[in-house]
């Protein structure tokens, strides 16, 4: 990690080793610092490896620590790409052409390099050569741990309403469109929404702009969702864009049904079935509605077979194990 910043905690089963303790990443990764940090990793790696031997497989997330990792030599190492890049930079570039710029030098660093790509919209985005020219792109689906997270559905928690609920996770920023989820809250009518998140001040204002404030419930961000999740009637998730939108397959774990905008990705390749007719277009508060109320009156059926086929920890770790196997 380039800086020790952790909303979860760790198992004991691994160690957690942090270059900067007190460094932002944001510094760490300037055109100032960059060179210097790169070799900081070098040796960190190199330090782990004495103590602990070799890795056999290096996987890298995020940009900034792509910025890092792209100067390092690394054996069979491979960088994940979580995001629609398109989109990314699209709402980089209404920031202004320096904003863009430097999201795109970003990007950059995934040039000539083995990618994971969490949904196959990232990976055919990839491929597709329009931002990077990468080396090799494979798609990995995000897992989870469906046993953990059903255990977890089931814990007691007082504090959960015993009214009937929708439920939305997620930051309060733009990617996720809050704007959206509340228009379209205003035109459903007679249920309240649960706003799982942290900086819920931020989304109660925007709430109030939309007039639907006081419908809204703010509980804070919460270590256990999944309880939350079983208990709602529906999850919403008004997205812009994602890579692959993990609370989504989350929600239908505990058996709850979904209403997504169909952003890109990784919606579609989660809803299936008739669970497909619940994917709106992207920006459309009046079709989120509809769609929100067609649920609530017959909700679709979930497909688990296909969310433990494609989206387990099994069938990831089966994945990165024949990653791990290959040869330098």
């Amino acid at each position: 990690m380039l800086e020790p910043r952790i909303e979860y905690i760790a198992s004991n089963d691994f160690f957690v080793h942090v270059l900067y303790d007190n460094i932002k990443h944001r510094k760490s990764t300037n055109w100032l610092n960059i060179k210097k940090t790169a070799a900081d990793m070098v040796q960190l790696v190199n330090q782990v490896t004495a103590s602990h031997g070799p890795f056999d497989l290096h996987l890298v997330n995020l940009d900034p620590s792509s910025k890092v990792i792209s100067r390092c030599d690394f054996n069979n190492t491979f960088y994940i790409l979580h995001n629609a890049m398109a989109q990314e930079l699209k709402r980089e570039a209404k920031l202004g052409p320096l904003k863009y710029w430097r999201k795109l030098r970003e990007k950059k660093s995934y040039n000539n390099k083995n990618l994971i790509a969490v949904s196959e919209g990232v990976k055919n985005e990839a491929l597709s050569k329009q931002y990077i020219t990468p080396k090799s792109v494979v798609r990995i689906y995000n897992p989870t741990d469906i046993t953990t997270v059903q255990e977890l559905a089931t814990v007691l928690n007082p504090d959960i309403p015993e009214e009937p609920y929708l439920i939305h996770a997620g930051r309060v920023v733009k990617q996720k469109r809050h704007d959206i989820l509340f228009q379209a809250l205003a035109l459903v009518p007679d249920i309240k929404l649960v706003l799982l998140c942290k900086y819920d001040k931020k989304a109660r204002k925007l709430a109030a702009k939309y007039g639907v404030e006081h419908r809204i419930i703010t509980p804070g961000f919460q270590e256990n969702p999944y309880n939350w999740f079983a208990k709602a009637q529906l999850l919403i998730s008004s997205s812009e864009f994602e890579g692959l939108g993990m609370n989504i397959i989350d929600s239908l774990i505990c058996q709850t049904p979904v209403v997504s905008t169909n952003c890109d990705y990784g919606p579609s390749e989660i809803l299936i079935g008739e669970q497909a007719d619940f994917l709106t277009p992207v920006n459309d508060p009046e079709t989120l509605a509809i769609k929100i109320i067609q649920a609530l009156e017959k909700p679709p059926k979930i497909d688990l077979l296909h969310i433990k086929q494609n989206f387990s920890v099994e069938a990831a770790v089966e994945h990165y194990l024949k990653l791990a196997q290959q040869k330098p």
